[in-house]
């Protein structure tokens, strides 16, 4: 796992390009390197895990025609090295890095179809003048660029980014800050700044010429209902779990101690189950538990510990450990209309101070199996979507136990997947959007994922609809996205086995009953966990991630900081907030008439980003 970053440039400024480097040194703490001739440098900081004494970056081949800086574990690596030596190429080290150089010497560009893992890079070919840039399937790890006049560059974060960009401006991308409060992040390859974005997931750029060209090399497929795998229930139960264990095997590939992450859910619990077994003893797990009881899930965290007879580690994060936000937000280097990063980034604190560089996490088990609420939701609303419009509207309204993403569902939901599904996710209706933001406006974001999605959504069952929509959009820009951040702020690689990508192929081709029905959510992964896991921790319902952050708005005063970023001054200063909307948000949220806790968190993160990240509009 590494931080990286490159750039093409006719002037290249080395010590400029260390200072980047050191921008980066969370990401990798444990050596840095630089590649430089004429026009292009490469730089990396290291944090070794594969490999300790050598796979020092960036890498080249034998004669220095291939050059990389490179950021991931590619957990196939083993398998291509013995492949590509039959194949008469030399190997100077065991890392996975010298894999890909070698990797695209064999296949070019379409090596990067033969990776699995999680990975992001910028490959020089000296020879042709040319860079490659490659990103992992579902985003896992991060990858941003920019080009202003004859300048390209790229990095693993905005902030190395902009310090070999020097003359980009700061400025905010209001487009990207209007996505934040449809959706609650910033969708890509937007980022929250003006002239910057991020590679999409799945996808290569060529740089050559001056001209750079992206395009996708693998998409998500579901099958139409006559094409799926003829399997009975027992039999996709165990090949899912025969897959799943061989997942976690080949994801736990390290030359240094695998820790887990354990909420005492089922996707934390089957990892941690999984990665006991192969180890043949206990391993470390690591839980955060919160003061307010309606968030906590330490019990269960604990028994699922103790069953498994693991070294259990917790901490428990209090209201006054939002304090941290600042700190976080610096990290994220963008907004959210959220504060799961704050204790994420607790907790990947105490894997790094009990001493562990890798850690195993469940991110991508709801998304690959139809786990969270709106799933379900969509499954038990889409009957009544066929009753006229106002008596949806009326249904909306009764006292029934339906989120409020169902009720907008019920009152303005329609047969369109990505405009359902939008509804399920939106932050803030349109009217609070335009009252609230001073920065324009847009199209909703459903439009464009109906057409750039139209072909891979047409056809499909409701839920695999759902599920690539998830896969696409959610999961890479939040979910991920925060994941990367919050562990690499402290040198820690979290690894996501659920997000094989050879695990969701074989998903997908199964029935969608298999996945989510009446008898429940998740049902391959409850079923294969039989024998491994108790029933009552088979049996429990998602609880997931989430921080007391409603409480904290209804205090009558919040900390300083937050009171200063608040303050109708700092609201004017930004401008891209109506100040007298944001009090009467408050208000509102503070004598409980509507829950507006998260638009106030991206009103909060959103000063709090422009402070850090010293933007200049």
């Amino acid at each position: 796992m590494c931080g990286i970053l490159g750039l093409l440039a006719p002037d290249i400024d080395r010590q400029e390009l260390m200072q980047a480097s050191r921008l980066l040194v969370h990401r990798g703490p444990d050596d840095a390197g630089i590649y430089e001739e004429e026009g292009v440098a490469l730089a990396a900081r290291r944090l070794s895990i594969i490999d300790l004494p050598g796979g020092r970056q960036p890498l080249c081949n034998e004669d220095g025609t291939v050059w990389i800086t490179y950021n991931g574990e590619i957990i196939n690596a083993p398998l291509l090295r013995r492949e590509l030596q039959r194949a008469g190429h030399i190997f100077r080290t065991e890392s996975d890095t010298e894999v890909i150089v070698h990797a695209y010497e064999a296949w070019g560009d379409d090596a990067v179809r033969r990776l699995r893992g999680m990975f992001a890079f910028g490959l020089w070919d000296a020879l042709n003048r040319r860079l490659l840039l490659a990103r992992d399937r579902f985003g896992v790890k991060p990858l941003y660029y920019a080009r202003q006049g004859n300048r390209f560059a790229f990095a693993s974060e905005i902030q190395a980014l902009l310090a070999v960009m020097p003359y980009l401006p700061r400025r905010a991308n209001h487009l990207a800050l209007w996505r934040l409060f449809e959706l609650g992040y910033v969708p890509s390859p937007l980022t929250a700044f003006d002239g910057i974005l991020q590679l999409p997931a799945a996808h290569v750029m060529s740089v050559e010429d001056g001209l750079d060209t992206t395009r996708a090399y693998w998409q998500l497929s579901f099958p139409t209902s006559r094409h799926y795998r003829t399997l009975s229930g027992a039999e996709a139960h165990d090949e899912f779990a025969q897959r799943l264990h061989e997942a976690v095997d080949a994801w736990r590939l390290s030359d240094v101690p695998v820790g887990s992450l354990l909420s005492g859910g089922i996707d934390s619990s089957a990892l941690a189950a999984l990665l006991t077994e192969l180890r043949g003893g206990p391993i470390h797990t690591f839980s955060i538990g919160f003061a307010a009881a309606s968030h906590d899930e330490r019990t269960e965290a604990r028994a699922t510990a103790r069953h498994l007879r693991s070294l259990h580690h917790e901490l428990i994060f209090d209201e006054d450990d939002f304090d941290k936000l600042p700190q976080v937000v610096r990290h994220l280097q963008t907004p959210q209309c959220s504060a799961t990063s704050v204790p994420l980034f607790l907790l990947y604190r105490a894997c790094h101070e009990a001493g562990f560089k890798v850690i195993m996490t469940g991110e991508g088990a709801d998304e690959l199996l139809g786990g969270y609420h709106w799933f379900d939701g969509d499954r038990r609303l889409r009957p009544l979507l066929v009753m006229p419009g106002l008596l949806r509207n009326l249904v909306a309204r009764l006292p029934l136990p339906v989120s409020a993403g169902g009720r907008r569902v019920l009152a303005r939901g329609s047969g369109v997947p990505a405009a359902r599904y939008a509804l399920w996710q939106e932050t803030g209706s349109p009217g609070q959007r335009r009252t609230l933001l001073q920065v324009g406006g847009a199209p909703p974001i459903h439009r464009r994922w109906g057409e750039d999605f139209r072909e891979a959504l047409q056809g499909r069952h409701p839920l695999n609809q759902f599920l690539f929509l998830d896969a696409q959009t959610r999961m890479v820009d939040f979910i991920n996205f925060e994941v990367d951040r919050m562990s690499m702020a402290h040198s820690v690689e979290a690894r996501p086995p659920f997000l094989d990508h050879q695990l969701w192929e074989f998903c997908a081709t199964l029935p969608p009953a298999l996945k989510l029905g009446a008898a429940g959510n998740k049902l391959l992964l409850r079923r294969a966990m039989v024998s491994r896991l108790p029933q009552a921790v088979r049996q429990r319902p998602k609880q997931g991630l989430a921080t007391p952050h409603a409480a904290w708005w209804r205090r009558e005063r919040l900390p300083a900081w937050a009171e200063d970023a608040l303050h109708p001054a700092a609201l004017s200063q930004t401008d891209y907030f109506h100040g007298p909307t944001v009090a009467r948000l408050r208000r509102e949220h503070q004598r409980g008439v509507a829950d507006h806790s998260r638009l106030l968190m991206g009103v909060l993160t959103t000063q709090v980003w422009y402070e850090e990240m010293g933007i200049r509009d």
